[in-house]
């Protein structure tokens, strides 16, 4: 009896011990269910510990969506925006306005369609117009001349603008420009400069040749122009012709600089001005090649190769019978596909601008890849890092069913010369392109010509220096 008294107690503290352990766990469970479906998050305890990255990747394994991206730049208020560069309206509007205001319709854009120069810059100003955007196609140095730098890096940061990317050496090269020589970012790249071979089917198929190819050097495309230079049927065709603007390419493509950081002009002693002109003399010196006074062109179609700006496409395009296609710039046996280096359009901000927020919110549209495919497929090329766009330039200008090969002219850029205060970009290329003319026409060897240049660049420099 007492035994089976014991047992009983023994049976009874045990359904105790259990009835309160499953009491404790009800209430345990029930204050985490309220804690975590409470609605209002600041009632969360702040020494909460977050949860891992591991532990984010493992509650996140099933949903692959990527995390939403920060909230877009807005222009709420209505704004003018100027922009100064030598457009026309047609070009204006197809290359900013009409984007611009489609995007923010509280912005309009308005173009004062003058050179971005010392001169022009201060007529400006006289009429009492101070752009807000401007195209810095002359150079840094002349803004620095009439107070319009504006350095971009504080609104880089603060728009989260991703510079990483833009193509390689674009970023480096505007900054290289500084004219205090302090790295700034002074503009933003928004327009990639391209070059080609625009070639002639028609007139290669007239003389029996194959087409030119990508990748070839400047020595094979020389003896492809004597093959297609001489007369045909009445008509006498050019092998191999720049346009002005290209001349200095394979110049470039050397990283070639007739000025040192100190002033120091050197032509005759640069070995990449003697390879250059040897070039050259090569290509002016195919009979027929280079006549005087001669009225062949593209155009017209007695010429047979024009190295010339991608841009020309859509013009070109437009002629009819003119069946051509495009191939990358001939390159330096020593530096396979190395193209010049990089020199984009670059715009810019006023620092004087009321509206400098706005002004870069346009900037950072221009350079989205929703903008730079629609510049891209209209003839300007992209700036950015994206490979499978390259193939599309001027897809939106053909209206047949012709196709060209516009992906190989993206091809990777040249060491970048040492910058100089003395602004090669806007005296010393223009400069050799100006006088080209008299290597073109002169009887001089290339030693004494480049000594003759070499003194005529330092009288350009002083006389420059003296105007400043």
């Amino acid at each position: 009896m007492q035994e089976s008294r014991c047992i009983n107690l023994r049976a009874h503290k045990q359904r105790n011990k259990r009835s309160r352990w499953l009491t404790f766990l009800l209430i345990v469970m029930l204050l985490f269910t309220t804690a975590c479906t409470s609605p209002d998050s600041s009632s969360e305890s702040a020494s909460t510990p977050s949860p891992t990255s591991d532990e984010i990747k493992v509650d996140n394994a099933s949903d692959k969506q990527p995390a939403p991206p920060p909230d877009e730049d807005t222009i709420d208020q209505p704004v003018t925006l100027t922009f100064m560069a030598p457009w026309d309206e047609e070009s204006f509007a197809s290359r900013v306005k009409n984007h611009v205001e489609a995007k923010f319709p509280n912005v309009t854009m308005e173009l004062v369609p003058q050179v971005v120069d010392e001169k022009e810059l201060q007529e400006t100003f006289a009429q009492g117009i101070v752009p807000d955007i401007l195209l810095a196609h002359r150079g840094f140095a002349v803004l620095k001349k009439v107070d319009m730098l504006y350095p971009l890096d504080d609104l880089v940061q603060s728009h989260q603008l991703d510079l990483s990317k833009i193509r390689s050496g674009a970023i480096d090269f505007l900054r290289a420009r500084d004219p205090e020589g302090q790295n700034r970012l002074l503009g933003l790249p928004v327009e990639e400069i391209m070059n080609g071979v625009f070639y002639n089917k028609a007139i290669f198929d007239t003389f029996g040749v194959n087409y030119p190819h990508d990748g070839m050097t400047w020595d094979e495309i020389v003896e492809l122009a004597k093959q297609v230079t001489g007369e045909r049927d009445g008509t006498s065709y050019r092998g191999l012709v720049f346009n002005s603007f290209q001349l200095t390419v394979p110049l470039m493509q050397l990283s070639a600089q007739g000025v040192d950081p100190e002033g120091k002009v050197n032509f005759a002693n640069n070995p990449a001005f003697t390879q250059y002109y040897e070039l050259m003399q090569k290509i002016i010196s195919i009979p027929g090649n280079y006549p005087p006074e001669s009225e062949a062109t593209f155009s017209n179609q007695q010429v047979a190769m024009f190295i010339t700006s991608a841009n020309a496409f859509e013009s070109y395009s437009k002629i009819e019978g003119l069946d051509f296609d495009v191939v990358s710039i001939p390159t330096w046996p020593d530096k396979p596909n190395i193209g010049s280096f990089a020199n984009p359009f670059s715009y810019t901000i006023s620092p004087h601008s009321e509206h400098k927020e706005e002004a870069f919110i346009v900037l950072k549209y221009l350079l989205s890849e929703e903008m730079q495919t629609i510049l891209h497929r209209n003839t300007s090329g992209t700036v950015l890092d994206l490979p499978e766009l390259y193939g599309q330039f001027g897809a939106d200008k053909i209206t047949d069913d012709r196709t060209y090969s516009f992906a190989s002219l993206y091809m990777e850029h040249a060491p970048m010369p040492a910058f100089t205060s003395h602004d090669p970009e806007s005296k010393f290329y223009p400069f050799l392109r100006d006088k080209f003319k008299d290597f073109q026409t002169g009887s001089s060897d290339i030693q004494t010509y480049l000594r003759a240049m070499e003194e005529e660049y330092r009288n350009v420099l002083k006389e420059a220096n003296l105007s400043n």
